[in-house]
């Protein structure tokens, strides 16, 4: 008889579960005759199922893990070319970039020079063609002496007469420049005609003409509209 096959009043069909266990002792090896023996017994076949099913699920999960482990591995070699490709390229491309970069720096900056030169250059002919502020020819057309600015004197300035002198008559002085002339207290061809050398570099500093006032003559054509008038 097998073990555990001794009846207990509490368990029933002993005999029918003692006849299936010899029927499936006869079908199995002898490495496992033992084992079904311990189903007879319900806390014993319950131990054995349990065991028998850690030992699976240990064995199944071992060899999902070493097959997730060789996949992984798997894809890792093949990626790496293609990793170690892109990374080749990253690098490449940055440095072309920067040859890129450091040649279009240098041109900005040859580009920035040569204007730099060019307004320069400008600069010096202008300042080398453009007559002194200073040099104010005098009324009677005699050559005039250097005037520092600390020489230059505003003309005396008047009331406006009831018949002011229409300064547009002098050659020179337009529309705009009359009412200048008028708001420093300008009016007569005879307040032009009296001008000072240092009251003509006075005016011709204010007005920014640069030698202007003497060059066109403005004295000597007011004293000749004064006369007229």
């Amino acid at each position: 008889m097998a073990a555990y096959s001794t009846p207990y009043p509490m368990m029933p069909n002993l005999d029918q579960i003692e006849k299936m266990n010899q029927d499936l002792t006869r079908m199995m090896p002898k490495e496992m005759a033992s084992a079904v023996n311990l189903f007879v017994h319900p806390v014993a076949g319950a131990a054995a199922m349990s065991a028998l099913g850690i030992g699976l699920a240990n064995h199944a999960f071992g060899v999902w893990l070493g097959a997730l482990t060789g996949a992984a591995e798997a894809s890792q070699r093949l990626m790496q070319p293609l990793i170690e490709d892109f990374e080749a390229r990253v690098e490449q491309f940055e440095d072309t970039s920067s040859i890129k970069a450091r040649a279009t720096t240098k041109t900005l900056i040859a580009e920035a020079q040569s204007f730099a030169q060019e307004v320069t250059d400008i600069a010096a002919k202008e300042a080398a063609t453009t007559a002194p502020a200073v040099n104010v020819a005098p009324a009677t057309g005699e050559a005039a002496d250097v005037l520092l600015p600390e020489d230059f004197r505003q003309p005396k300035a008047i009331d406006k007469p009831a018949k002011p002198s229409d300064l547009k008559a002098i050659s020179g002085i337009g529309p705009k420049l009359e009412k200048v002339l008028n708001g420093l207290g300008i009016w007569t061809y005879a307040q032009i005609a009296a001008w000072s050398p240092q009251e003509i570099a006075w005016v011709d500093d204010y007005l920014s003409f640069n030698g202007r006032i003497g060059r066109d003559d403005w004295t000597a054509q007011a004293a000749v509209l004064a006369v007229k008038k």
